[in-house]
């Protein structure tokens, strides 16, 4: 069995689920953000912990989603492990105001495999780009001021996510904070994907190809 926080039903609930990096990545990222704050002042998300968004779900009837969040684990154990690696620094603009800072993750054949099934199981369909914030949704004055710093850094370090963290608040409650409601690990020994498509088989003198010969498109 998953933990899971067992406290009384909420009646109406956000859920976020995130990918959690170990605790040295989580100081090393909060390290950062107090630069950040210095240099500019207070900002969304400068308390937040380090993690990788993956879904937000927003005024949920309780007792509606929490079996359906729980029922995934089933899935979810067919997943192993991922190690992930960041790799610098990067943003994304928003409008032409304003921009988020983040740590960048690397990419790959096996990393874009993962998120892909991930996201399967987990039915999402918008597009993402796993990271994991530094600065969100600052203005441009800010992100000038930041970038130049940020940009200079060569972090390379890699880590390893066991499970998918799911978190909890009341939805209508003031000052809700988040608290754990469940983690779901992944359980598997291999990353296993899609059956590859095949190409249809064409025969035939086409292209200079002999007939007799296979082609393959």
């Amino acid at each position: 069995m998953f933990p899971i926080n067992v406290k009384a039903m909420k009646n109406y609930a956000d859920f976020m689920m995130v990918l959690s990096p170990n605790d040295n990545i989580k100081a090393q990222v909060q390290e950062h953000k107090q630069y950040a704050a210095k240099i500019i002042g207070n900002y969304e998300s400068m308390h937040s912990i380090a993690h990788i968004s993956i879904k937000n779900l927003s005024r949920q009837k309780a007792f509606v989603t929490e079996p359906v969040i729980l029922a995934s684990a089933k899935t979810l154990r067919t997943l192993p492990p991922i190690t992930l690696t960041i790799d610098g620094f990067d943003y994304f603009n928003h409008g032409e105001d304003y921009k988020t800072i983040y740590a960048k993750l690397r990419t790959n054949h096996i990393t874009t495999l993962w998120f892909k099934t991930l996201k399967k199981h987990l039915g999402i369909k918008e597009f993402m780009v796993p990271h994991i914030t530094i600065a969100r949704n600052i203005p441009v004055w800010a992100f000038d001021h930041l970038w130049p710093h940020f940009k200079s850094i060569n972090w390379i370090e890699n880590f390893t996510v066991n499970e998918l963290t799911v978190l909890q608040r009341e939805t209508f409650a003031t000052f809700a904070k988040w608290d754990l409601f469940a983690t779901l690990p992944f359980e598997a020994k291999h990353l296993v994907g899609p059956a590859p498509k095949h190409a249809p088989l064409k025969m035939g003198n086409q292209n200079g190809v002999k007939n007799g010969q296979i082609s393959l498109f």
